[in-house]
């Protein structure tokens, strides 16, 4: 979860927000489970995303961290 994180707040920061695709791509997963991840992730209010009937889902496009992922975030590198 924290390295999925990771790289939509990259995304995110740098105005280039990313999809499923992309976030396999740069984590060197299959998209069932970057789907999997996504879904447990949008369940937890982690990530925000406009949902696309593209398969496998859920997938989403122009995904963005929420408030809450970023604290998941910050807890787990250790900063306050």
């Amino acid at each position: 979860m924290v390295q999925l994180l990771g790289v939509v707040l990259k995304g995110d920061d740098s105005g280039a927000p990313v999809d499923n695709s992309v976030l396999a791509s740069k984590l060197g997963w299959d998209l069932e489970a970057v789907a999997t991840c996504l879904h447990e992730a949008k369940e937890r209010s982690l990530v925000w995303g406009q949902r696309s009937g593209d398969k496998p889902a859920p997938w989403y496009k122009e995904l963005e961290i929420t408030v809450q992922g970023r604290r998941l975030l910050r807890s787990q590198s250790g900063t306050a």
